[in-house]
């Protein structure tokens, strides 16, 4: 354990005198070396990535464009922040696989058009209601039966699943932006900003602004705290892959309404 440990601090010296000589010098040559260093970690969020998202396996593809946020990702950290590399790092490549994936023509057609059609009618209705309409309410503007839309909701799962993702590390990204403005030092201001939105993402966790039902709340906990696979959440809860789904995209939904709803405030 001993000599473990000190192989552990004999790279992180390395890699900290890496990140002082590329401060000082900015050469190519040390910018690459700290590539390499940090690649593995580009491999392991693409693996995730792929992972997470039905229709999109183009591993390779996601891996280089990860390496290229990387590069810019050292190019721009500032080695005097009090954050680490690692936290700022995987904020960066995380949002450029996700934006990548958004950018491709990955998913099927008729998919994009049903989430396109229930997004158009959801916020149709909420303008006119006031509030978020329930998915009885969505089916009968759309025309459909109630069972048709939950089908729906559970093959378009995917997409909302990138809007959602899409629309968190937005913020995740905007709170380490500050990183490419050296002369910019989070104040007071800043602390509370970050403060409320943690706020806002609790309540609506919690049930106490949104209304997410137990099997909700429970398919959202065993994927993003858990990370538990759609298989893996259908046998714990005895539910069928597909209603997995349909649950995971409608609570997505809700918190996504409530989230634009709150920053846009």
């Amino acid at each position: 354990m001993v000599y473990v440990n000190e192989l552990k601090e004999l790279k992180e010296q390395k890699i900290q005198e890496l990140w002082e000589r590329f401060a000082a010098t900015r050469e190519i040559r040390v910018r690459n070396l700290l590539v390499e260093q940090y690649r593995g970690l580009v491999k392991c969020l693409a693996l995730k990535t792929v992972g997470r998202y039905q229709y999109f396996n183009y591993m390779e593809d996601l891996v280089s464009e990860g390496v290229l946020a990387l590069i810019d990702a050292i190019e721009k950290f500032d080695v005097n922040r009090n954050i680490k590399f690692e936290t700022y790092g995987s904020i960066k490549i995380r949002g450029a696989m996700i934006d990548y994936i958004r950018r491709q023509d990955c998913f099927p057609r008729r998919l994009k058009n049903a989430a396109k059609h229930i997004n158009e009618a959801e916020n149709e209705l909420a303008n006119r209601l006031g509030r978020l309409p329930s998915d009885q309410e969505i089916a009968d503007f759309m025309g459909v039966k109630l069972s048709e839309f939950e089908k729906m909701l559970g093959e378009t799962c995917v997409l909302n699943m990138v809007s959602f993702e899409k629309l968190i590390y937005e913020q995740d990204m905007e709170k380490v932006s500050m990183q490419d403005q050296p002369d910019m030092i989070p104040g007071p201001e800043q602390e509370v900003i970050e403060q409320e939105l943690h706020g806002a993402l609790t309540n609506a966790l919690s049930g106490s602004v949104l209304k997410l039902n137990p099997q909700e709340n429970a398919v959202i906990s065993f994927y993003y705290k858990e990370k538990l696979k759609i298989k893996e959440i259908a046998e714990i809860m005895g539910i069928s892959d597909p209603r997995v789904s349909q649950i995971h995209s409608n609570a997505l939904r809700k918190l996504k309404f409530y989230l634009e709803d709150y920053l846009n405030q």
